[in-house]
């Protein structure tokens, strides 16, 4: 096991079994393209071999950071020895960069196929900062290199090799979902895409109710939609879709998430701008709830349902049958917003500038459907919002925004 700094080598050397060995080291000037030279050789012997677990392989020859680590843009980090211990299960390693950077990891170990390797680690890219939270399934030793460029780069490069050992696996159902980007939680990508002030500025949000608000001062010309997906869903009466709520104020973008069921899930955030007339990926959130949420879905959204709309009340997408529901919303530029349930349902614009009144239900199974029209001189509707009759009773929802 090799550390290499600026200006001293460290060699750990771990015979396999007892005997005696031979120990050859070569060199060269860091920068140099020419063979390694021998420079000096070692005998080892061992009387008594050490039985413990083998070290993880590694094709970078070194561990612990680069020794020109500075160079690639590290200007320090959270790594202060060769074994870095996970008691639990779970790690998380800083970088603290000169420039901005970004960064892949790869984390390996006998027992981690790829496709579970990949549900280990969640990356955040921030603009001097780069994280790595680690997840272990299994008991006992990984190896986690990271591998960075500059933003205009055309190539990652190793960078560092890190040994980890896990005394305590975390459970394989807690683990990250797959699919995650080299941006989660804020950061450098959600900076570009015109989102300030995050609420959440970590990757990782565990609510113990089922359900979060995501939050970002944006741009006037920045629009943002959401994605909400988990490995195996149990619960697939509603699409995913149903369960996120986006709403555009003047200055701000709000995310809520509701949760059918418990687990782990990702949060997928995607934007544009005048700059950017199709959606772009901007940043991953993880969202984790290990209670037993039962939270009903939001109404399904239409496309005219955009910046400045806000539902103030129902915020459920499912209504309780034969009863009067008070309604309550925002609708910017709208002449007329009417509600189609069993009967049809004008709404008063109040000098708030909410339009409101209450509306029948009907049976269950209907299908309430609430339009408007955004012309004086025409007489056509165009669906908003569409929510759904249910039976029995429903839950209620604390979700603003």
């Amino acid at each position: 096991m090799m550390t290499v700094s600026e200006n001293s080598v460290t060699i750990k050397a771990i015979p396999p079994t007892k005997g005696l060995y031979d120990l050859m080291i070569f060199a060269r000037h860091a920068d140099s393209p020419d063979p390694y030279k021998w420079v000096c050789s070692y005998q080892i012997l061992c009387p008594e071999p050490h039985n413990g677990e083998a070290l993880p392989e590694n094709p970078f020859h070194f561990w612990g950071l680069h020794q020109k680590v500075r160079d690639f843009g590290i200007e320090e980090s959270s790594y202060k020895g060769e074994l870095l211990v996970a008691p639990q299960g779970t790690l998380l390693l800083t970088f603290w960069t000169s420039r901005p950077l970004l960064a892949t990891y790869e984390l390996v170990n006998k027992d981690l196929d790829s496709t579970l390797s990949q549900k280990c680690l969640a990356a955040q890219v921030e603009d001097k900062k780069l994280s790595c939270h680690v997840l272990c399934p299994v008991q006992g030793y990984y190896r986690l290199s990271m591998f960075v460029k500059d933003l205009g780069g055309t190539s990652f490069q190793n960078t560092a090799n890190f040994l980890i050992r896990c005394l305590g696996p975390v459970n394989q159902n807690e683990l990250f979902p797959l699919g995650l980007s080299m941006h989660c939680g804020s950061g450098i990508s959600s900076s570009d895409c015109g989102l300030s002030n995050p609420s959440h500025s970590d990757p990782i949000i565990t609510t113990k109710l089922g359900k979060c608000n995501i939050t970002f001062h944006a741009r006037a010309d920045v629009e943002v939609t959401a994605s909400l997906s988990k490995d195996k869903l149990s619960n697939t009466e509603y699409p995913l879709e149903r369960y996120v709520l986006v709403t555009h104020l003047k200055s701000k973008v709000s995310v809520c998430i509701l949760l059918p069921e418990p687990g782990v899930f990702k949060v997928g955030l995607f934007g544009r701008n005048r700059d950017r007339k199709e959606f772009v990926h901007i940043c991953d959130y993880i969202v984790r709830c290990f209670s037993e949420p039962r939270w009903p879905p939001f109404p399904k959204v239409y496309s005219l349902w955009r910046r400045g709309c806000v539902l103030l009340e129902p915020r459920m997408g499912i209504l309780q049958e034969q009863s009067w529901v008070r309604f309550r919303l925002k609708v910017p530029k709208a002449h007329r917003v009417v509600v189609f349930g069993q009967e049809k349902t004008a709404l008063r614009l109040n000098p708030s500038s909410v339009w409101e009144g209450e509306v029948f239900s009907g049976a269950a199974g209907m299908r309430v459907r609430l339009a408007a029209s955004f012309s004086p001189h025409c007489s056509s509707m165009e669906v908003l919002l569409e929510f759904e009759v249910g039976c029995g009773p429903l839950a209620s929802m604390g979700c603003s925004g």
